[in-house]
């Protein structure tokens, strides 16, 4: 069967077809290349933040849930400090609790960098201690601004 010809002074493609009809399901159409520029979004204008609104609740409640993750976190830090502190303390509480059945000059070659192994933990432990210390103290004060700042968080953080 053969396909109609079209009148005269009608325009047709290479496939046969009128260029307001579809083109034919088995040629893949090509997609058009995309402006980005035209998508982008527009740069913010400029505003105060006394005319901004605050923060909705949810954003609020993420503020204060992420504090005290970094809280739990840092006692983490607190709890490991410690045990690597006490790790050092027992070593050496064995080694006095030992010392009459060795002669301290006979195993001077293995005291030795054992007690350089217990000093570099108990810094080790010190410092993680202290760090965390520390960083509880800003957590603490970033939750009480933020319970100053939006007083329906005080009720549920005390």
């Amino acid at each position: 069967m053969t396909q109609p010809t079209p009148p005269a002074g009608t325009v047709t493609s290479p496939n046969g077809t009128s260029p307001g009809s579809q083109a034919a399901p088995a040629q893949a159409k090509q997609p058009s290349p995309v402006d980005f520029q035209a998508v982008a979004p527009a740069a913010p204008a400029e505003h105060d933040d006394a005319a901004c609104p605050p923060p909705p609740a949810p954003i609020i409640i993420n503020e204060a849930q992420l504090i005290l993750a970094e809280k739990r976190t840092s006692l983490a830090a607190l709890r490991t400090g410690i045990a690597i502190v006490a790790l050092p303390m027992s070593l050496t509480t064995f080694l006095i609790a030992t010392s009459r059945y060795y002669d301290t000059e006979d195993v001077l070659h293995f005291l030795l960098p054992v007690g350089a192994l217990n000093l570099a933990l108990l810094v080790l432990g010190a410092w993680l201690s202290l760090r965390a210390v520390r960083r509880l103290r800003q957590q603490e004060q970033m939750l009480r601004l933020l319970k100053e700042r939006h007083g329906t968080l005080a009720e549920f953080l005390k």
